[in-house]
């Protein structure tokens, strides 16, 4: 029997994947794929119907209907809802995010005590919920790779430059994976099984990045994605993935605890490397 959960699930849609997330572990397996599914195709789930849906998902309708009542919903109308509330969120704009910020300023706290915190939070948290292990893991994969490609645009550009800048210092083979979308898919196609992607992504995540985890993992190439949900359409189950979250000031993420994170994947693999080079 399903487990329903007893508090009421969230109505906007940005708070849902939190939401799943606490959860998720709480689902039944074949319920577990339908949440995946859910937070990586939100426009499938807002525009479909339910046999549309469930058979893309690969579940019965009854299953999508069992999905929606476990989260609290009252059926799966009433959680599509929610995820068509997505489809008309429009990403805030800097201007607004600046008034925002200017808005609800506390007069004792300036603008740098906010971003100070703000990455304080971040990294603290970084050192609590960070697996060693899945760091020495994803450091063994790059560590062992031919070359190493990295790709990840918008926010994750500076995180991208700053990884292929220590790895080449480090003496690792690495190469940024840049061009035209179309481009840089093709040059994905031309990966090697003894190659690695160095995949990095974040909310909204980027449709390009994603394609190019998608086609590395087709072909056998391996993946290790840097992002900030276990949900992120770039993190599988058939990839070495780090999980990362930055506190938020006004709609503004920083990047302090991503930096520090891809530091210490970078050093780690320079570790690994050398070690193997000794034996």
């Amino acid at each position: 029997m399903t487990k329903v959960i007893q508090v009421k699930p969230p109505r906007v849609f940005s708070d849902l994947k939190p939401w799943l997330q606490n959860h998720y572990q709480d689902l039944p397996k074949r319920l577990q794929s339908v949440a995946v599914f859910a937070m990586h195709n939100p426009d499938v789930i807002a525009l479909n119907t339910i046999a549309s849906i469930s058979e893309q998902v690969g579940v019965t309708p009854s299953a999508m209907v069992r999905f929606a009542k476990s989260l609290g919903y009252q059926g799966f109308s009433d959680m599509q809802m929610v995820f068509q509330e997505s489809m008309r969120h429009v990403p805030q704009p800097y201007s607004e995010r600046l008034n925002s910020m200017q808005r609800s300023a506390d007069t004792k706290q300036t603008v740098l005590s906010h971003f100070t915190q703000a990455a304080s939070e971040s990294i603290a948290r970084l050192e609590h919920n960070v697996d060693a292990n899945a760091l020495l893991k994803a450091s063994e994969q790059l560590a062992q790779a031919r070359v190493v490609y990295i790709a990840g645009q918008g926010r994750a550009e500076p995180v991208v430059a700053y990884l292929h800048y220590t790895l080449v210092k480090l003496g690792v083979h690495s190469v940024v994976l840049t061009g035209m979308p179309h481009s840089m898919a093709d040059k994905a196609r031309m990966l090697k099984e003894d190659d690695v992607l160095l995949a990095i992504s974040f909310s909204p995540y980027t449709a390009n990045t994603r394609e190019l985890v998608d086609i590395c993992l087709a072909n056998n190439t391996n993946v290790v994605a840097l992002t900030d949900s276990t949900l992120s359409p770039i993190a599988r189950g058939d990839d070495f993935h780090l999980e990362v979250l930055e506190e938020e000031v006004s709609g503004f993420r920083g990047l302090s605890a991503t930096m520090c994170l891809a530091l210490c994947l970078a050093v780690e693999t320079g570790r690994v490397r050398a070690e193997l080079g000794n034996q």
